[in-house]
């Protein structure tokens, strides 16, 4: 198999650098700050979403339509690390170097005593709450547009609502990428604020003729759509499959991440989802090595599903 040219897909941690350091330096940074907005509407029907936005794939957020939550109006680190401090977590899953095992209640006292010393940012990434703290479901009530996710048919009920809790310093930063399995975003902010910059999912971040990473031709193309907004608490992001993103924490911040997959991806989805396991069971070494950053990441959102599906993986089928 050939290394894939668009750096903007590859996942090895050179690449990862090298696109992130186009975001901090370079016509790309420049460019980021005269970037347009994303498309807003409030009060929007599950109807007129699903003809204008869904049904389009057009990136949109929904102002307040979550607003009513009793997260949004009610959550705090504070008040999260009362009701379940002693959950264990593992916070900057993100980097295989940084990534350590605690509880949520130290998580948020590490959060506070570093804010300000110009340590790196602290970050707990992809929570699957449900698993630890299946308490706090009840505070965000499941949302009426994604009633057409296709994962219920797949993995049941408990596993369509897999869903996870991103908590972040203010500075943390998300790379950008492609969601896995071909599903779609939709992402509610809960506490705080963050800042997302976005492209369609043809982007292509080449080689130029010098060997260096051909920036101008990205921003350039028409498909490569560069858009940035902020996203607040209450607002809910929908962004269509395979759309990539980089996101910013602006202040310490709180936000849901909840898939769904449109039946007309199914069948990558599935494609996908095989792929990964066969990959995990038969390839596990070549996988750390190859995509040591991602490696315990991908293991974790197996597990969790598997526990939301109530699978012992600990034994096969006779």
């Amino acid at each position: 198999m050939g290394i894939e040219p668009n750096y903007l897909k590859r996942r090895d941690v050179e690449s990862l650098r090298a696109v992130e350091a186009a975001f901090r330096a370079g016509p790309l940074a420049e460019s980021l700050a005269s970037a347009p907005d994303i498309e807003r509407r409030r009060g929007l029907s599950r109807e007129e979403f699903d003809s204008e936005y869904r049904a389009k794939g057009r990136p949109v957020v929904l102002e307040g339509y979550a607003a009513r939550w009793p997260s949004v109006r009610t959550w705090s680190f504070d008040s999260l690390a009362e009701r379940c401090g002693a959950v264990p977590v593992v916070v900057d899953s993100y980097s295989s170097k940084a990534a350590r095992s605690t509880t949520f209640g130290e998580f948020v006292t590490l959060l506070k005593e570093s804010a300000g010393t110009g340590a790196p940012p602290i970050y707990l990434q992809e929570w699957y709450y449900k698993t630890t703290a299946p308490e706090l479901a009840d505070d965000m009530p499941e949302l009426e547009i994604a009633q057409y996710d296709f994962r219920r048919n797949l993995y049941g009920d408990a596993g369509s609502t897999n869903h996870q809790l991103w908590l972040g310093q203010k500075g943390g930063i998300t790379r950008l990428h492609q969601d896995s399995y071909s599903v779609d975003v939709l992402h509610a902010q809960i506490v705080g604020e963050k800042l997302w910059y976005i492209m369609g999912p043809d982007s292509e971040l080449l080689p130029g003729p010098d060997g260096q990473l051909d920036v101008r031709a990205l921003l350039d193309s028409p498909a490569t759509q560069l858009t940035r907004f902020v996203l607040r608490p209450g607002d809910v992001l929908y962004l269509p499959a395979w759309w990539f993103h980089r996101i910013e924490l602006l202040s310490d911040s709180i936000g849901l991440g909840r898939k769904a997959l449109d039946e007309a991806n199914l069948r990558l989805h599935v494609r996908q989802r095989i792929g990964e396991l066969l990959a995990l069971a038969l390839n596990p070494d070549e996988l750390r090595r190859t995509h040591s950053e991602l490696f315990d990441v991908v293991m974790a959102r197996g597990r969790a599903l598997a526990h939301q599906m109530d699978i012992d993986l600990s034994r096969l089928r006779q």
